[in-house]
C-alpha cells in the first residue's frame, strides 16, 4: 500500500473526518485543512489520528500550499454549509472557487492524483440549480488543469449519505409521525454510508486508474422515497401513526422563483432558490447508483431507535 502523504481539505466535515479515520487506520500519513482552529472538537479529533493539521480559511482565498508540501494525493470534500449565507462563504465561494483554487494549487505542488467529491444529481441538475453548477464548474476546471499536467483525476458521486436521510425522515417521524416527500414519493434511491464512501476513496487514492474517472456510489439498498418513511416509522414501532405529507413539485418551483427574485438583494434567499431547485430535480428522479459498501440504512435506523428508546425511558 502506498505511504505517499494524503492532503484532504474540508476534514471537518461529516465525510471529511471519516476520510482522515480511514486513511490514518492504514497508517497513511495525513495533511488535514480546517478552516480555523476555532473548532476545537475537530482539530482534537484529527490529532488524535496522528494528523497534521492546517488552517486556510476558503473564504479569506488562504493559502493551501503548506498543506500540499509532499502531497501524494489531495482530496477534497469541501462544501459549502447551510449556515453560510454570506458572499463570502456560499457555494459559489466554496463549491466552486474554493475547490478550485484548492484543486489547481494540488496540480502546482505535482500531486500524484487528484479526488474531489461532487454530488450525484450534478452533471444532470447543473442549468436546474446552481448548487449543483458551482461544484460542476470546479469539476471542469481542475479536470482540464489535470488532463495539461496529466495528473489523474477521480470525481466521486454519492448518492445521498445516512446522515441526511435521518435528518430529513427519521428525525421528523420519530418527533412527529411525519414524513414529508416530494411528488408522490415513487422514486428511487440507495443512499449509503459516510464510512463506506470513505473506504472508497481510499481505494481510489491508492489506484486512480484512468486520467480522468467519475464513480457514481451508493449503498446496498435501493428504496422509494416513500419506503424511506415507512423504514423510519417501522424501526420507531408507529408504522400506523405514520402520516406521510407529499409536496407537489410545482409549489416548490413557485417557492424557487419567488426565492430567486428576492436573491438579488439576499444571500439568504439566493441560496434558498437554489437548494430549492436541487431538491426539486432530487425528488423527481431516481439516483440509483453501484454499491461500494455493506453497511444498511436499517440498521443505521435501529440504532437510532434504540437511542431514541433510551432517551425516552431516562424521562
Amino acid at each position: 500500500m502506498t505511504t505517499a502523504r494524503i492532503c484532504l481539505a474540508g476534514a471537518s466535515g461529516y465525510l471529511g473526518a471519516r476520510v482522515a479515520a480511514a486513511f490514518r487506520a492504514r497508517a497513511v500519513p495525513v495533511s488535514a485543512i480546517l478552516r480555523s482552529p476555532g473548532d476545537g472538537a475537530a482539530v482534537s479529533q484529527l490529532r488524535s489520528l496522528g494528523a497534521d493539521v492546517f488552517f486556510a480559511d476558503a473564504a479569506r482565498h488562504e493559502d493551501y500550499g503548506p498543506a500540499l508540501k509532499d502531497v501524494g494525493t489531495a482530496i477534497s470534500c469541501m462544501a459549502s454549509r447551510n449556515v453560510h449565507v454570506d458572499r463570502a462563504s456560499d457555494f459559489w465561494a466554496i463549491d466552486r472557487d474554493a475547490n478550485i483554487r484548492f484543486g489547481l494549487a494540488a496540480v502546482a505542488a505535482h500531486a500524484r492524483c487528484i479526488i474531489l467529491v461532487a454530488t450525484y444529481e450534478g452533471v444532470a441538475s447543473r442549468y436546474c440549480s446552481a448548487l449543483s453548477e458551482a461544484k460542476e464548474q470546479a469539476v471542469d476546471v481542475i479536470a482540464a488543469a489535470c488532463g495539461i499536467a496529466g495528473i489523474p483525476f477521480v470525481v466521486i458521486r454519492p448518492t445521498a449519505y445516512f446522515s441526511d436521510l435521518t435528518n430529513r425522515a427519521f428525525d421528523s417521524v420519530a418527533a412527529h409521525h411525519r414524513y414529508t416527500e416530494i411528488g408522490d414519493g415513487t422514486r428511487r434511491i440507495n443512499p449509503v454510508d459516510g464510512d463506506d464512501v470513505a473506504t472508497f476513496i481510499v481505494a481510489r487514492a491508492i489506484a486512480p486508474g484512468a486520467a480522468r474517472a467519475d464513480y457514481p456510489v451508493g449503498g446496498p439498498d435501493v428504496f422509494t422515497f416513500r419506503q424511506i418513511g415507512e423504514l423510519a416509522a417501522e424501526v420507531l414501532g408507529t408504522r400506523a401513526a405514520l402520516q406521510v405529507r407529499a409536496i407537489p413539485p410545482g409549489v416548490l418551483r413557485v417557492a424557487a422563483g419567488l426565492a430567486a427574485a428576492g436573491g438579488t438583494c439576499s444571500a439568504r434567499l439566493r441560496r434558498t432558490a437554489a437548494i430549492l431547485r436541487w431538491m426539486i430535480y432530487a425528488g423527481t428522479h431516481d439516483a440509483v447508483a453501484p454499491s461500494c459498501g455493506e453497511r444498511h440504512l436499517r440498521t443505521n435506523y435501529e440504532a437510532r431507535a434504540r437511542s431514541v428508546a433510551a432517551s425516552w425511558a431516562a424521562f
